[in-house]
C-alpha cells in the first residue's frame, strides 16, 4: 500500500470514530463494521513491512476500543469518552513516522 492510501486510511478511521461520539448504539455498530474493513486493509498494508506485529497489536487496540464503544464488550467500565480518546491514540501510532515504513 502506498504512503498516501496509508494516510487516506487513517483518515478515515478518525473520520469514523470521531462521527461516533454521541450516535446510537445501531449508528455505533456500523462505524464498527466500517473501522472494522479499514483495519482488515491496514492488517494487508502491514505484512509488507517489518514490525508487522507491532502494527497489528495497534490496529487490534483500536478495533477493541472500537467495539468497546458499539457496545460489543460490555464489561469493559470505562467510560465512551475514554475508549474513543484510546482509539484516537492508536490511530497517532499508526501514523508516526516509523510505523509502514513512512518516511519519518
Amino acid at each position: 500500500m502506498m504512503e498516501r492510501d496509508i494516510h487516506a486510511v487513517l483518515n478515515g478511521l478518525t473520520l469514523l470514530v470521531e462521527d461516533t461520539k454521541g450516535v446510537s448504539q445501531l449508528d455505533a455498530m456500523r462505524n464498527y463494521a466500517a473501522i472494522m474493513v479499514l483495519c482488515a486493509d491496514l492488517r494487508k498494508a502491514a505484512a509488507e513491512y517489518i514490525g508487522t506485529w507491532n502494527i497489528t497489536m495497534v490496529i487490534a487496540e483500536l478495533e477493541n476500543h472500537m467495539a468497546a464503544v458499539a457496545g460489543l464488550f460490555p464489561t469493559w467500565d470505562l467510560p465512551g469518552n475514554q475508549h474513543l480518546a484510546g482509539a484516537h491514540a492508536a490511530i497517532s501510532k499508526l501514523a508516526m513516522g516509523t510505523c509502514f515504513g513512512q518516511p519519518v
